[in-house]
């Protein structure tokens, strides 16, 4: 038995304590015994409730926790809830850090309503100081327990103790942190409107249920990171299977990446735009406003690249422009963007060598800033408009390329198949020029003095008669021959006060951009190509060199056909040149042969006559030759004598004794019976 003195056990049977001698009365001891363990069974059985409504609470909480991966609401409420029930407090608050300030995320009793109303806070969240018990544990990182806020003797929590007097007067106040790592993302903050402190056991519960809070915020932040990076990927996928299947066309991609920007950034608007390093232009757009609103956005564009607006500075500063709040900057507060309710805009560049090319713009009607994530997006998103840009380039330049390659080859067939007409090649030039140029029609024209001849026409607009119609060299065309270079109007309708004649003849056939590329020879003009447009755009640079090209294939068609006409003259004298020695060579040969008859037939004419009739038919290419004899009254031969009278070529040689040659003996006025062929000549 248990001393009531000294509390030492003695042996059942003593009556007095062995070590005090105090007297050992065992009905009062049995007695005291029964009251104490019923008071230890009526903790143990308080304890147990209490560990049991701690346990139920802790697992009512991971259940939503785990039902509710991607929201936060519901957690917090069954933290506050279970807070304000196991703590016994009325009122309790769960608050976020954001920035400077704790704004309430949950709770009970009319405590955040008095938050989120007092004249001290104006409704803008509790700032991150230490003269408020949350702001304490926030910025200590360590749970803060004030029994009386309200207590005189305490001086350190002054703006603590004007809002709990607003709220109810005296109080107790218990905050815990959320404490993930060495961040501190909010508190936990209980209330008594009495001065009643907090328990360790509830001041330990209180610290569970913040481990449990940080658990469902890291759950919710992994949840939303992994399902945000899945829908990035899945975003970035698409758009990647746009780029491939849309080789040719951009605009595919363009709507599906701003709508894509939309969608993740949570914006109100998204636009897609192109910079020509002077306007910005609207490529695509994707908004969820009013119809009048998208009208609005529809007509600011185009509009020139300034420091007026959010996309202008992007383009500008060549980097990302984030802005808060459109309103708190003057400057950009008075833009139409500002004015249809944008907020919070941000604007990412699309650059190129280093140079923007255009930009990805995205806003809210709210101000809430874009996160890092997203800004990291829109960059990607850039990234992958330049490569869609890119891939169509390439596609064009690549199909450029060879679509010169084979005009140019053709060109140079017609060339090598036509050395002696240049017309083909002029004619294939008209054609390629027009159509890989882009332009309305094209025209050859070779210069013959003061006048300029068109030799060759292709297209849709009026044009006089190919190799009839010649022009003066007057106005723009002068210049062109004048300067020997390239003539180029973006719109020569405008031209009307220096080029009277051809401003009025635009209007009149409907053009408006010209380009004339002079055709050059040593440095001289020799004539030009020109095109012309229907509306005032200007020729690129790489068209501008298509053309420059085709007038050096112009000149070289025309130098081959002038170098193979000239050989060709060449040739011919050469030709006559070589008859002409021929035939004297036969000549001679022929008067040889004559004079060797002469010598051998001394005593004899026939030998003589018969190698001079042989040589003269030969030499002369004739049907038939003869000799004629007369005694001065008539002549012999075949059907001769016959008298010497003018009815014979014979008779008239020998009568008149000149040459006579009758290129027709058909003529009426020939004598009938003077020769038997079609022409006749005969020799005195």
């Amino acid at each position: 038995m248990q001393c009531p003195r000294c509390q030492q056990d003695n042996p059942s049977p003593a009556k007095f304590c062995l070590e005090c001698g105090a007297p050992l009365d065992r009905a009062a001891a049995v007695a005291r015994s029964h009251t104490e363990l019923k008071h230890e069974i009526e903790s143990l059985r308080s304890s147990l409730a209490a560990a049991h409504d701690q346990q139920t609470a802790a697992g009512e909480i991971l259940r939503v926790i785990s039902q509710s991966s991607a929201q936060l609401e519901p957690v917090f409420d069954t933290i506050v809830r279970s807070a304000a029930k196991l703590c016994h407090a009325p009122d309790v608050m769960l608050l976020l850090a954001d920035g400077e300030v704790l704004r309430v995320a949950a709770s009970v009793g009319g405590i955040a309503a008095s938050v989120r109303q007092s004249p001290l806070l104006r409704g803008s969240g509790i700032p991150v100081t230490r003269g408020y018990v949350s702001g304490r544990a926030l910025i200590e990182k360590s749970t803060v327990h004030v029994p009386d806020v309200s207590d005189p003797d305490r001086d350190d929590f002054p703006e603590g103790r004007v809002l709990q007097q607003e709220y109810g007067g005296r109080g107790t106040t218990l905050s815990v942190p959320l404490l993930r790592e060495t961040a501190a993302l909010g508190v936990i903050t209980l209330v008594r409107n009495e001065v009643n402190s907090f328990t360790d056991r509830q001041i330990a519960l209180l610290q569970t249920f913040a481990q449990q809070a940080v658990i469902a915020i890291e759950n919710a932040r992994l949840f939303n990171e992994t399902k945000e990076a899945l829908d990035q990927q899945t975003a970035t996928s698409e758009i990647l299977r746009v780029i491939a299947s849309s080789p040719t066309d951009l605009q595919p991609v363009f709507d599906t990446i701003i709508e894509r920007a939309v969608h993740l950034c949570d914006a109100k608007l998204g636009a897609l735009l192109r910079f020509d390093g002077e306007m910005i232009h609207l490529a695509a757009s994707a908004q969820q406003v009013d119809a009048e609103s998208a009208q609005a956005l529809q007509t600011m564009f185009p509009m020139a690249a300034s420091t007026a607006s959010v996309t202008g500075r992007a383009l500008l500063w060549g980097r990302p422009v984030h802005v808060r709040d459109m309103r708190e900057d003057s400057e950009l507060a008075q833009t139409p963007t500002a004015e249809v309710g944008h907020r919070t805009v941000l604007a990412v560049p699309m650059m190129r060598d280093g140079a923007p090319i255009g930009a990805i713009s995205v806003a809210r009607a709210r101000v809430e800033p874009f996160s890092d994530r997203q800004v990291d997006l829109l960059k990607t998103f850039a990234d992958q408009a330049v490569i869609a840009i890119e891939n169509v380039r390439l596609f064009f330049d690549t199909k450029d390329a060879l679509e010169r390659q084979t005009a140019t080859s053709e060109i140079l067939r017609v060339i090598s198949t036509s050395p002696a007409a240049v017309q083909p090649v002029f004619d294939v030039i008209a054609r390629s020029a027009r159509r890989l140029c882009g332009a309305a029609d094209a025209s050859i024209f070779r210069l013959e003095g003061d006048l300029a001849r068109l030799v060759a026409h292709d297209g849709s607009i009026e044009s006089r008669t190919v190799g009839e119609f010649a022009i003066p060299l007057v106005g723009p065309w002068r210049r062109l021959v004048e300067s020997a270079q390239i003539l180029h109007l973006a719109d020569v309708q405008a031209e009307f006060h220096e080029f009277p004649e051809i401003s009025e003849n635009a209007r009149r056939l409907g053009f408006c951009a010209v380009l004339g590329v002079p055709l050059l020879r040593e440095g001289v003009v020799i004539g030009s190509i020109n095109l012309r447009r229907r509306e005032a755009q200007l020729f690129t640079a790489r068209q501008i060199s298509l053309l420059q090209t085709f007038a050096d294939q112009a000149v070289i068609a025309i130098e081959n056909v002038r170098l193979f006409t000239e050989l060709q003259e060449k040739n011919r004298a050469l030709t006559e040149a070589h008859a002409q020695v021929s035939e004297a060579l036969d000549q001679q040969t022929a008067t040889g042969e004559i004079l060797r008859a002469i010598a051998q037939a001394q005593t004899e004419l026939q030998p003589v006559f018969d190698t001079v009739v042989r040589s003269a038919d030969r030499l002369c290419h004739a049907a038939v030759a003869a000799v004629f004899l007369t005694d001065g009254r008539m002549a012999t031969r075949a059907r001769f004598p016959r008298p010497l009278d003018m009815e014979s070529t014979p008779g008239m040689a020998i009568l008149t004794r000149s040459v006579v040659h009758l290129p027709d003996v058909e003529d009426p006025t020939v004598p009938q019976s003077s020769s038997t062929g079609p022409s006749f000549t005969s020799v005195c």
